[in-house]
Protein backbone atom coordinates (compact mmCIF):
# COMPACT_ATOMS: atom_id res chain seq x y z
CA UNK A 1 0.00 0.00 0.00
CA UNK A 2 2.91 2.56 1.13
CA UNK A 3 4.42 1.96 -2.17
CA UNK A 4 1.53 2.69 -4.21
CA UNK A 5 1.06 6.04 -2.08
CA UNK A 6 5.10 6.61 -2.83
CA UNK A 7 4.46 6.49 -6.84
CA UNK A 8 1.44 7.75 -6.68
CA UNK A 9 3.23 11.08 -4.79
CA UNK A 10 6.63 10.79 -7.58
CA UNK A 11 4.34 11.04 -10.33
CA UNK A 12 2.33 14.01 -9.19
CA UNK A 13 5.56 15.88 -8.22
CA UNK A 14 6.39 15.08 -12.11
CA UNK A 15 3.55 15.73 -13.18
CA UNK A 16 3.60 19.57 -11.07
CA UNK A 17 7.09 20.19 -11.92
CA UNK A 18 6.88 19.46 -15.67
CA UNK A 19 3.46 22.17 -15.43
CA UNK A 20 5.20 24.48 -13.88
CA UNK A 21 8.23 24.38 -16.94
CA UNK A 22 5.44 24.41 -19.01
CA UNK A 23 3.97 27.77 -17.64
CA UNK A 24 7.47 29.22 -17.14
CA UNK A 25 7.86 29.23 -21.27
CA UNK A 26 7.99 32.29 -23.06
CA UNK A 27 8.19 34.27 -19.96
CA UNK A 28 12.07 35.88 -20.02
CA UNK A 29 11.16 39.08 -17.66
CA UNK A 30 14.78 38.58 -16.93
CA UNK A 31 16.04 38.83 -20.67
CA UNK A 32 13.13 41.89 -21.28
CA UNK A 33 15.01 44.08 -18.87
CA UNK A 34 18.21 43.40 -20.87
CA UNK A 35 16.64 44.80 -24.01
CA UNK A 36 15.26 48.20 -25.17
CA UNK A 37 13.02 48.43 -28.18
CA UNK A 38 11.91 51.25 -29.97
CA UNK A 39 9.08 51.89 -32.94
CA UNK A 40 9.67 54.96 -35.20
CA UNK A 41 7.17 55.54 -38.47
CA UNK A 42 8.29 57.41 -41.09
CA UNK A 43 6.84 58.84 -44.27
CA UNK A 44 3.41 59.46 -43.63
CA UNK A 45 0.72 61.60 -45.01
CA UNK A 46 -0.54 63.44 -42.53
CA UNK A 47 -2.03 62.60 -38.60
CA UNK A 48 -4.89 61.15 -37.05
CA UNK A 49 -6.00 62.61 -33.68
CA UNK A 50 -8.58 60.45 -31.46
CA UNK A 51 -10.37 61.73 -28.45
CA UNK A 52 -13.54 61.11 -27.09
CA UNK A 53 -15.96 62.81 -29.55
CA UNK A 54 -14.52 60.73 -32.58
CA UNK A 55 -11.47 60.35 -35.38
CA UNK A 56 -9.91 62.98 -36.88
CA UNK A 57 -7.96 62.65 -40.09
CA UNK A 58 -5.72 65.77 -41.22
CA UNK A 59 -4.48 65.60 -44.08
CA UNK A 60 -0.97 67.08 -45.38
CA UNK A 61 -2.50 69.39 -47.67
CA UNK A 62 -4.81 71.17 -45.42
CA UNK A 63 -7.87 68.91 -45.74
CA UNK A 64 -9.52 67.50 -42.07
CA UNK A 65 -11.95 64.49 -42.35
CA UNK A 66 -14.29 63.41 -39.28
CA UNK A 67 -15.58 59.71 -38.34
CA UNK A 68 -17.48 58.65 -35.38
CA UNK A 69 -15.54 56.40 -34.31
CA UNK A 70 -14.25 56.64 -30.65
CA UNK A 71 -11.17 54.10 -29.71
CA UNK A 72 -10.74 53.40 -25.70
CA UNK A 73 -8.80 56.83 -23.45
CA UNK A 74 -5.34 54.64 -23.76
CA UNK A 75 -5.74 55.06 -27.55
CA UNK A 76 -6.66 58.63 -27.49
CA UNK A 77 -3.56 60.61 -29.79
CA UNK A 78 -2.18 61.33 -32.31
CA UNK A 79 -0.97 59.10 -34.96
CA UNK A 80 1.00 58.73 -38.50
CA UNK A 81 -1.83 58.52 -41.28
CA UNK A 82 -1.13 56.37 -44.42
CA UNK A 83 -2.95 55.36 -47.36
CA UNK A 84 -4.11 51.85 -47.94
CA UNK A 85 -2.35 50.47 -50.65
CA UNK A 86 0.98 52.16 -49.96
CA UNK A 87 3.95 51.77 -47.90
CA UNK A 88 3.86 52.49 -44.23
CA UNK A 89 7.73 53.29 -43.16
CA UNK A 90 8.61 51.45 -39.73
CA UNK A 91 12.08 51.47 -38.32
CA UNK A 92 12.59 48.97 -35.10
CA UNK A 93 15.50 49.99 -33.00
CA UNK A 94 16.94 46.44 -30.78
CA UNK A 95 19.49 47.78 -28.01
CA UNK A 96 21.38 45.21 -25.98
CA UNK A 97 21.49 47.24 -22.52
CA UNK A 98 24.05 44.16 -20.95
CA UNK A 99 25.40 42.32 -19.05
CA UNK A 100 24.70 39.19 -22.17
CA UNK A 101 27.82 39.78 -24.10
CA UNK A 102 25.62 39.41 -27.42
CA UNK A 103 22.00 38.31 -28.26
CA UNK A 104 20.56 36.02 -30.70
CA UNK A 105 16.70 37.62 -31.33
CA UNK A 106 14.17 37.24 -34.18
CA UNK A 107 12.31 40.53 -34.23
CA UNK A 108 8.31 39.39 -35.91
CA UNK A 109 6.63 42.43 -36.84
CA UNK A 110 2.46 42.50 -37.56
CA UNK A 111 -0.63 44.85 -38.29
CA UNK A 112 -4.02 44.23 -37.17
CA UNK A 113 -7.29 46.42 -37.46
CA UNK A 114 -7.59 48.49 -34.00
CA UNK A 115 -11.08 47.39 -33.32
CA UNK A 116 -12.75 50.47 -31.51
CA UNK A 117 -13.07 48.28 -28.58
CA UNK A 118 -9.30 47.64 -28.26
CA UNK A 119 -8.94 43.98 -29.65
CA UNK A 120 -7.32 42.91 -33.45
CA UNK A 121 -9.18 43.03 -36.41
CA UNK A 122 -8.36 41.49 -39.80
CA UNK A 123 -4.17 41.03 -40.41
CA UNK A 124 -3.40 43.27 -42.50
CA UNK A 125 0.56 41.92 -43.68
CA UNK A 126 1.85 38.83 -43.44
CA UNK A 127 3.85 38.31 -40.63
CA UNK A 128 7.72 39.69 -41.07
CA UNK A 129 10.50 38.35 -39.13
CA UNK A 130 14.41 39.12 -39.58
CA UNK A 131 17.07 37.64 -37.70
CA UNK A 132 19.62 39.89 -35.76
CA UNK A 133 22.14 39.58 -33.40
CA UNK A 134 23.06 42.52 -31.27
CA UNK A 135 26.37 42.76 -28.94
CA UNK A 136 26.11 44.55 -25.58
CA UNK A 137 25.53 48.18 -25.85
CA UNK A 138 24.86 48.00 -29.50
CA UNK A 139 21.90 49.17 -31.43
CA UNK A 140 20.83 47.39 -34.45
CA UNK A 141 17.82 49.18 -37.19
CA UNK A 142 15.36 46.94 -39.03
CA UNK A 143 13.77 47.98 -41.62
CA UNK A 144 10.26 46.65 -40.86
CA UNK A 145 8.13 49.00 -43.60
CA UNK A 146 5.49 47.35 -45.25
CA UNK A 147 2.32 47.85 -47.54
CA UNK A 148 -1.05 47.81 -46.11
CA UNK A 149 -3.10 46.27 -48.32
CA UNK A 150 -7.23 46.56 -48.05
CA UNK A 151 -7.90 43.29 -46.95
CA UNK A 152 -11.50 41.64 -45.91
CA UNK A 153 -11.93 42.96 -42.59
CA UNK A 154 -10.01 46.15 -43.74
CA UNK A 155 -11.43 49.54 -42.02
CA UNK A 156 -10.72 53.50 -41.73
CA UNK A 157 -9.34 54.48 -37.85
CA UNK A 158 -6.66 52.97 -35.94
CA UNK A 159 -4.34 49.87 -36.35
CA UNK A 160 -2.04 48.10 -34.13
CA UNK A 161 1.54 47.17 -35.55
CA UNK A 162 2.99 44.69 -32.91
CA UNK A 163 7.20 43.71 -32.70
CA UNK A 164 7.47 40.52 -30.85
CA UNK A 165 10.97 40.35 -29.99
CA UNK A 166 12.27 36.12 -29.74
CA UNK A 167 14.30 34.33 -29.19
CA UNK A 168 15.79 31.99 -32.17
CA UNK A 169 16.62 28.95 -30.80
CA UNK A 170 12.93 28.12 -29.53
CA UNK A 171 9.82 26.67 -31.04
CA UNK A 172 7.01 28.44 -32.63
CA UNK A 173 4.55 27.38 -30.01
CA UNK A 174 0.81 27.17 -31.17
CA UNK A 175 -1.85 29.59 -33.17
CA UNK A 176 -4.19 27.73 -30.97
CA UNK A 177 -3.95 29.66 -27.88
CA UNK A 178 -1.65 32.14 -29.11
CA UNK A 179 1.17 30.88 -26.74
CA UNK A 180 5.06 31.58 -28.25
CA UNK A 181 7.57 30.19 -25.95
CA UNK A 182 10.42 31.92 -27.16
CA UNK A 183 8.76 35.61 -26.76
CA UNK A 184 10.90 37.87 -24.78
CA UNK A 185 8.78 40.85 -25.02
CA UNK A 186 6.35 42.45 -26.99
CA UNK A 187 5.94 46.36 -28.29
CA UNK A 188 2.88 48.27 -29.98
CA UNK A 189 2.46 50.94 -32.41
CA UNK A 190 -0.42 52.53 -33.51
CA UNK A 191 -1.33 53.66 -37.47
CA UNK A 192 -4.15 54.84 -39.14
CA UNK A 193 -5.80 54.64 -42.77
CA UNK A 194 -8.72 56.79 -43.53
CA UNK A 195 -11.50 55.56 -45.60
CA UNK A 196 -10.73 53.27 -48.66
CA UNK A 197 -12.12 54.20 -51.99
CA UNK A 198 -11.50 52.11 -54.61
CA UNK A 199 -10.87 53.84 -57.87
Amino acid sequence: MNKRLLIFQIGFIFLFCLFSFCVAQGKHKGEERMLDVEITFSGAFGTTVTNSEGTYYNFLWGYTLYEEKVYPQQYWGEYPLYFFGLPVGVTVKITNKGPREKCKLSIKSEAFVLRTDGSSGAPLMVPKVVDVEVKRGETKVVDASFVCEYVDGADSGLDRFIVKVLHTNEGNGSEENNYEPALIMQKEGVFCPPKYKNR
